[in-house]
């Protein structure tokens, strides 16, 4: 059974406090198979939904993620036209990119994506095993508002050794705030 390692929200800020109001949520399950499922924002229809299922490449699962938003929810005209003219089987419902484009293609793809300027606001929650936090990274290339979450504290029982373990501290005190260009 696959399971969710990571999760990204899609939306808007809220003006005066953070967040974000999600209209869509992206769940990245991983096993034998990575599955990228993209879902609209009521939770309980989720069985009752059309969704739609990439299967992303490794080397690039979460740039896989962003082209999934382009593509389906801010439908950018230049983006959709040039994976048309790659393959027009990129709008099924359930395709696999690494057999859809070639490398190359994807590769154009992904540099048109990080040109949208009007890309909505993203959470991109990234639990500790999910393989997308070792590309975090790209996000730098986007000009979207992100928020980035990663576990700072875990507590899990292992059914194979009987143990708890922990990873982290819940101790936020010495938290210290990074300043932003407007704080000097």
């Amino acid at each position: 059974m696959s399971t969710v390692t990571a999760q990204i929200l899609i939306g808007h800020p809220h003006l005066y406090h953070g967040g974000i109001g999600p209209t869509h949520y992206l769940f990245l399950l991983e096993n034998s198979r990575p599955v990228w499922i993209l879902v609209n924002e009521n939770i309980s229809r989720f069985t009752r939904l059309r969704k739609i299922r990439w299967i992303p490449t490794i080397e690039h699962m979460l740039e896989d993620a962003l082209l999934m938003i382009g593509v389906h929810l801010i439908k950018n005209k230049e983006l959709m036209d040039m994976a048309m003219s790659f393959n027009p089987d990129y709008k099924k419902p359930m395709i696999e990119l690494y057999s859809t484009f070639s490398d190359e293609q994807l590769n154009k793809l992904y540099k048109k994506c990080r040109e949208i300027k009007n890309f909505p606001k993203i959470v991109v929650v990234a639990l500790n095993e999910s393989a997308i936090k070792s590309q975090l990274d790209i996000l730098e290339k986007y000009k979207m508002d992100v928020d980035v979450c990663v576990p700072i504290y875990s507590r899990s029982f292992s059914e194979w050794t009987k143990e708890t373990e922990i990873k982290g501290s819940l101790n936020l005190k010495g938290d210290s705030r990074a300043k932003t260009k407007n704080d000097t």
